[in-house]
């Protein structure tokens, strides 16, 4: 009796539960930007009963509701509202591809889609592009390790978290990034572009969405260096949906990285405010390094023609950063040693980019940007010496190796074994500081105005550009005490600069084909004083006594030509790119090809460093767009080159060809049922060539420290190319003489003093540029399922020479020698979940070098630093959390 009872309960509740299944249907659909069709992540869906979905990495959205019809808006910042209908029946419901127009008040810069493919098809021209996806997949420790990824990029490997970037893009030189042009959303981010182009400010690749690196002739949109390429960070937009994020990341060496922001689009209005703060205790003893990053911004749509982007930034950093203190022996004996506890790099800058952007009318805009920002560093590095292995106690003294050489005790030590030590005087050691300060501001202007002709839409651009920048250079000795943070000034440079400079650009289209001229210009003005020397005279009259000023106007043609089919674009370009002359290279005399520093009433007169660059591509996709890519071949030759590396000048100007081939492909082995299987593969093959030049390496006798296998090579190699070397001799007076015999003995070597070198058809004709390996390769698979996310990736660079001479073989102090091949692999693995309604949860782990293959990376600072060394395995997890 009572079973007959609950089967009527039981049915009602069965039939409740039926009827709830079926009243909630499911709608699926996917948000793209218009045009290209690229998926747009994050977009917001809003219906009139209050609820809605944000999209995913691949555009893709899905909510549920019950059979009726719906209004609602798709909202996503930048791009116009578009209003839907949605009317539900009974089925599940798939509404397609929803295409959103980006908005004409909308800044390119600072715009990023989630498109997995690796280029900008804005950007006529090679260009690569690293997706959010990539970012997020991989949370690098830095953008090096990101841009490594990237075909026609070198790194060249230096310290810690490369909060000092050095890359190389096609060839050129690459220590401290001088002669790429880093930008961040569109703006130079290096402390002074022209005068001091060092990247010693880098943002901090938690708060990085993306980065595109442009290398075609549109580069000359960009400037003052555009010979080799240029790299956008871009950084976040506040979110359509307001948020509170946090990042909390942990790992081996203390490794600690927080991230903290809220933000979110209230109608028209988005604002983001963020900080970082990042902590690690380095690779290496006495290496530690700690970063806070904190920024603030503004994204406005002012009205229906206008528009308004405000951003502020700071960045502070505390770093034991040394220049490094390995020699072979020290490096091969224990890589992660370094005596040098006394040495601290601290720097602070500050930033501002404010941009309106104005239609008067649908077809022509204006966008006014006005930026500045104000940079200071302080880097004190203990003085070094280098020691035989044997004699280091005798040197340091028993209280200093216990302290700091004690790993030494037991080692067996040759004749050629070397160590790099803090310089003792009077048994203290020293120290000094390089103080520079920067500032810079500018206002620029740039015109769009779009036309028709052929038919077809054309696309005008002009941008002008007024541009400031100071740069005050000061060095320090302090002889008391290696802790010492105050000294006497032995160095007092004042620099400024003013430029005027812009570009004029037109987009041809006509049927399939595209022709794109472009003619940029600059004019520098700048001047040098030394502070100290003007001060000595008594009969200054004025502070403008004692100014060294460089004048120059340089324009920049360059043309692309591109042809569209159903599989994409094929293009060629050809321009001329210009390398700014800065600081110590801005302010030198050239007269008949040689090169020297001026006289008193000389007009300093050198030229921007310039290049031809030449390259044909395609890009595109095949096969139903499983397989996407690019293939470029470049062809790049530049004159005027003074300089490359430390001390390694050329009296007479320099002439340089690097050609490659660039490839970077995306193959999509598997996409069903939810499970996607993804190959990407890059590809850069290099080869460099010295065609001219007189170069004089003034470390090469008077620094490195020779072992038997070097002194070999060098002879033998001047003996069978008598011709191209100068070799100059002690004559015992100290005074040096030219080296006459045809033959250099082994007895003659230690009395070499210079050796200058002839490069083209009256010397030496196959030598290479310095870190231009003949192959960099990197390949990854990924795989995702659902919320589910792993990959592994291996990154391969074949051997480079480290100087002009191009030895193979490795000096006692390794500052000297050909780097061998090496390879690194990554891994990561990473899962997304949601707690509640609206907390949103990513858990990754990844791992960095996994196989910690340690290696050779550099010898950047060569003669005073010896090897840098790369490599070392670091695991990394943490939470990102999003409410």
């Amino acid at each position: 009796m009572k079973l007959r009872r609950r089967i009527p309960f039981l049915f009602f509740v069965l039939l409740f539960i039926q009827l709830q299944v079926v009243a909630q249907i499911t709608v699926t659909g996917k948000v793209i930007e218009e045009g290209n069709n690229e998926p747009l992540m994050g977009a917001q869906i809003v219906l009139e009963n209050g609820s809605g979905a944000i999209t995913d990495r691949n555009g893709n959205f899905s909510f549920n509701l019950k059979a009726g019809n719906y209004a609602g808006t798709v909202n996503y910042l930048g791009y116009e509202k578009k209003t839907i209908t949605i009317t539900i029946n009974t089925q599940n419901l798939e509404l397609g591809a929803i295409p959103l127009q980006l908005s004409n008040t909308t800044l390119d810069e600072v715009i990023v889609s989630a498109s997995p493919k690796s280029f900008k098809d804005e950007f006529k021209g090679s260009n690569f592009r690293i997706t959010p996806i990539a970012l997020k997949n991989s949370n690098p420790l830095s953008t090096e390790e990101m841009l490594r990824t990237v075909p026609g990029v070198n790194i060249v490997g230096d310290m810690g978290l490369s909060n000092r970037p050095n890359i190389s893009i096609r060839g050129s030189w690459g220590r401290r990034s001088k002669k790429v042009l880093l930008m961040e959303d569109g703006t130079p981010s290096a402390p002074a572009p022209y005068i001091a182009p060092g990247a010693y400010y880098n943002p901090v690749s938690d708060r990085i969405t993306a980065i595109e690196v442009y290398k075609g002739a549109d580069l000359l949109r960009y400037g003052p260096n555009n010979m080799y390429g240029a790299i956008n960070y871009i950084t976040a937009l506040p979110p359509q949906k307001p948020e509170l994020r946090v990042k909390l990341i942990g790992g081996q060496r203390n490794y600690r990285t927080g991230l903290i922001s809220y933000g979110g689009t209230w109608n028209n209005l988005g604002a983001l405010v963020e900080g970082v703060y990042k902590k690690f205790d380095g690779f290496t003893d006495n290496s530690s390094v700690e970063v806070l990053n904190l920024n603030a911004k503004v994204f406005a749509k002012l009205s229906d023609n206008q528009s308004l982007y405000f951003k502020v930034s700071a960045q502070s950093e505390d770093n034991q950063a040394s220049l490094s203190s390995q020699t072979p022996f020290t490096f091969d004996t224990d890589p992660t040693q370094n005596p040098l506890d006394a040495d601290q790099f601290t720097m602070r800058r500050y930033g501002l980019d404010i941009i309106h952007k104005w239609l008067p009318v649908e077809n022509l805009s204006f966008t006014s940007k006005v930026y500045a920002s104000d940079f200071e560093r302080d880097w004190w590095r203990q003085t070094t010496a280098k020691i035989k292995a044997s004699e280091v106690q005798n040197y340091v003294g028993d209280a200093i190796f216990n302290d700091r050489y004690s790993y030494l005790n037991g080692r067996n030590y040759d004749e050629e074994d070397y160590v790099i030590v803090g310089r003792v005087n009077n048994g203290r050691e020293s120290t000094t500081d390089s103080r520079w300060t920067y500032t810079v501001s500018g206002v620029k202007e740039t015109m769009d105005y779009e036309w028709k002709a052929f038919e077809k839409g054309q696309h005008l651009e002009a941008s002008f550009n007024l541009h400031s920048e100071t740069f005050k250079d000061r060095f320090l000795v302090a002889d008391s005490s290696r802790w010492a943070r105050s000294g006497r000034a032995t160095t007092d440079l004042w620099y400024r600069l003013w430029s005027a400079n812009g570009f004029i650009r037109n987009e041809f289209n006509i049927g399939k084909w595209g022709i794109t001229p472009i003619l940029r210009f600059e004019h520098v003005d700048m001047y040098r004083q030394d502070l100290i020397a003007v001060a000595q005279d008594p009969n200054i009259s004025s502070t403008e006594e004692g100014r060294e000023p460089n004048v120059y106007t340089q324009f920049l043609p360059g043309i692309t030509l591109d042809y569209q089919t159903n599989y994409g674009e094929f293009y060629g370009s050809i321009y001329e790119g210009m390398i700014a002359p800065s600081k110590v290279f801005g302010f030198l005399v050239e007269q008949d090809g040689i090169v020297t520093n001026p006289l008193a009433g000389q007009s300093i007169n050198i030229d921007p460093e310039l290049s031809w660059n030449r390259e044909i591509g395609w890009r595109g996709d095949v096969f139903d767009k499983r397989v996407d890519g690019q293939f470029t071949y470049f062809n790049n030759t530049s004159r005027n080159f003074y300089a490359g590396g430390r001390n390694e000048v050329f009296q007479e100007l320099g002439k340089i060809n690097v050609q490659g081939l660039e490839v970077a492909l995306g193959v999509e082995l598997l996409n069903k049922n939810q499970h996607q299987f993804r190959l990407v593969g890059n590809l850069n093959l290099m080869r460099s060539k010295v065609l001219a030049g007189k170069l004089e390496d003034k470390d090469l006798f008077s620094q490195v420290i020779h072992n038997s296998a070097t002194q070999n090579e060098y002879i033998n190699t001047v003996n069978a190319n008598r011709n191209a070397y100068e070799i100059y001799v002690s004559d015992g007076l100290g005074g040096e003489t030219l080296l006459t015999d045809q033959t250099v003995e082994p007895s003659t070597f230690q009395n070499i003093t210079k050796s200058v070198i002839q490069f083209g058809d009256q010397g030496i004709v196959d030598a290479e540029a310095p870190y231009t390996p003949m192959s960099t390769t990197n390949v990854g698979l990924n795989y995702d399922y659902k919320k589910l996310s792993l990959g592994l990736s291996g990154n391969f660079v074949s051997t480079q020479f480290t100087e002009f001479h191009n030895f193979s073989n490795e000096s006692a102090d390794g500052a000297i020698g050909k780097l061998p091949s090496y390879h690194t692999f990554d891994a990561f693995v990473n899962y997304d979940f949601v707690i509640g309604d609206n907390v949103h949860m990513n858990a990754f782990i990844n791992g960095k070098n996994i196989t910690n293959e340690i290696y050779r990376a550099s010898r950047l600072n060569r003669a005073t630093s010896g090897i840098f060394g790369g490599g070392f395995c670091q695991f990394i997890f943490g939470v990102n959390i999003r409410i």
